[in-house]
């Protein structure tokens, strides 16, 4: 009997044994489980870029306007796909209109309606996009927007939302004190290094930035006074324009210089 009775217990052991064995598997699983749930959850929230501000807004610009945002990844270089997924621009602002990331500038009738994608170059540090507009000819008058949706390439869940709003209350326009390009001086022209700007004190001149010839950013500065000294320093040769823009974010003046 007791030679019995050990073998039960023995038995019965092993059999906790197994049991507990097997229990701590499962609860090994589970938390495994509720690691991997809470690591995907955390790289789908924690986005790889992010843009400058949701919306930008003009009101009443004369001569071509930029309305500028900027996109800066997170960490390593991200490469942003975008389209248009809305706008209420009327058909005589649409031809006047482009939007640009760090690659390309495209009009406007070719992103609305037909709402194409299209693919910047890497965003390895903070730069550009924009939308560009000159209302000037337009007749129309009115407060319209331009919907851009943005996502990174290779998450394409991780996503960010863009609204360029443009109003334009009457013909005119505003006006500036700056009325002609001839109340700007820059030089030198050509210039290698660097390039110097002078402008009219009281022009309410708050940033001048230089655009390379398919209209990129390509630098900017905040202006206090009335000069402006830039340096060209990783800006290959060729042609490139300095826009002048006032506290409301119109340009009100324009200059062509050449980097040798």
């Amino acid at each position: 009997m007791r030679i019995v009775d050990n073998l039960g217990k023995t038995e019965t052991l092993r059999n906790l044994r197994l049991g507990n064995s097997y229990a701590m598997k499962k609860i090994f699983t589970f938390i495994t489980g509720l690691l991997f749930i809470y690591t995907a959850s955390e790289q789908l929230s924690a986005q790889s870029f992010s843009v400058a501000h949701d919306t930008v807004t003009v009101t009443n610009p004369s001569g071509m306007v930029f309305l500028t945002d900027e996109i800066t990844p997170a960490s390593t270089a991200v490469t942003v796909q975008w389209k248009v997924i809305s706008s209420d621009f009327p058909a005589d602002w649409i031809t006047a209109t482009g939007i640009c990331d760090n690659n390309l500038c495209y009009n406007l009738s070719s992103l609305w309606p037909s709402g194409a994608l299209k693919v910047s170059s890497p965003y390895a540090a903070t730069a550009d996009f924009h939308l560009q507009v000159n209302l000037d000819p337009a007749t129309t008058l009115g407060c319209y927007y331009v919907k851009v949706r943005m996502n990174d390439q290779a998450i394409p869940a991780d996503t960010a939302i863009e609204v360029f709003k443009v109003c334009k209350t009457h013909p005119t326009g505003t006006t500036t004190v700056i009325k002609s390009t001839s109340d700007v001086v820059l030089y030198p022209n050509p210039a290698t290094d660097e390039v110097n700007v002078v402008f009219d004190a009281n022009a309410d001149v708050k940033n001048i930035a230089i655009y390379n010839i398919i209209g990129k950013m390509m630098s900017v500065y905040k202006v206090n006074g009335n000069s402006a000294n830039m340096s060209l320093d990783n800006m290959p040769g060729g042609i490139y324009f300095v826009r002048l823009v006032n506290s409301q974010g119109n340009i009100v003046a324009t200059k062509k210089f050449t980097k040798q």
